[in-house]
């Protein structure tokens, strides 16, 4: 994760976000952007799902609570912010939208949208990203491409003021994008096959240079640091 962030231009600090209270608000007026990261499922009471729900895997609503804080005060503050997987998920439970709990179940279909852990670094899947959209601006091109896709909860309904920015074969939501806010959220993992991968390369590039503040000319533009959420170490 921090490996790639640093490659394509960022400085990133990460917070631990699982462990108990976290004062995002301050820590958000010294960073250029947000990322929210992929992991645990999101808490069920967030969409309206049963928490018994035996599909459902180990949760983590302390993380829950400070991302959803962190994200809505970036968004107060306009800050780019690029949700991934989870957190794809967790925004857009948290502005409204409804997931599918697990998808072999409630939506079974020929596309397979979860392996193995260690498949994060291949190709899982084609999608179909929609010309003009965020995510076609940073890859530089629309149409498919193959992602590593690695998620088994999805999009359902997109929260209001949400934009289907590319799907998978099935139909499935695997970006969208907000109408008049910089976020961007997508369920495959760019951050994990960036050595590999040039569009993941390229992706991750996009978003790092959107967090740019526009009032620095191309010349003497700084690294913006990038405030990540999840990981335990601080950068």
């Amino acid at each position: 994760m921090f490996e790639g962030l640093q490659h394509c231009g960022a400085i990133p600090l990460a917070i631990d976000c699982g462990s108990g209270p976290v004062n995002v608000s301050r820590l958000l007026g010294h960073v250029d952007g947000l990322l929210l990261s992929g992991g645990c499922d999101v808490d069920p009471a967030l969409y309206g799902a049963q928490r018994n729900d035996p599909a459902i895997g180990d949760t983590n609503p302390t993380r829950d609570r400070n991302e959803i804080t962190a994200f809505e005060s970036a968004w107060r503050r306009h800050i780019p912010t690029l949700a991934i997987c989870r957190g794809a998920q967790l925004v857009n439970a948290a502005r409204g939208g409804s997931l599918y709990a697990d998808l072999p179940r409630d939506r079974p279909s020929a596309t397979v949208h979860r392996r193995t852990e260690a498949d994060l670094v291949s190709i899982a899947h084609d999608i179909e990203v929609e010309a003009g959209s965020r995510v076609a601006k940073w890859l530089g091109r629309d149409g498919r491409i193959g992602v590593n896709s690695q998620h088994h909860q999805g999009i359902q309904a997109l929260a209001s003021g949400f934009v289907a920015t590319a799907h998978a074969d099935d139909g499935l939501v695997e970006a969208y994008e907000s109408a008049d806010q910089p976020l961007t959220a997508i369920q495959w993992h760019p951050e994990m096959n960036w050595e590999y991968d040039d569009m993941s390369q390229r992706l991750l590039r996009g978003f790092i240079d959107s967090c740019i503040p526009t009032d620095q000319t191309p010349d003497v533009r700084e690294s913006p640091t990038l405030l990540q959420r999840s990981a335990p170490a601080a950068l």
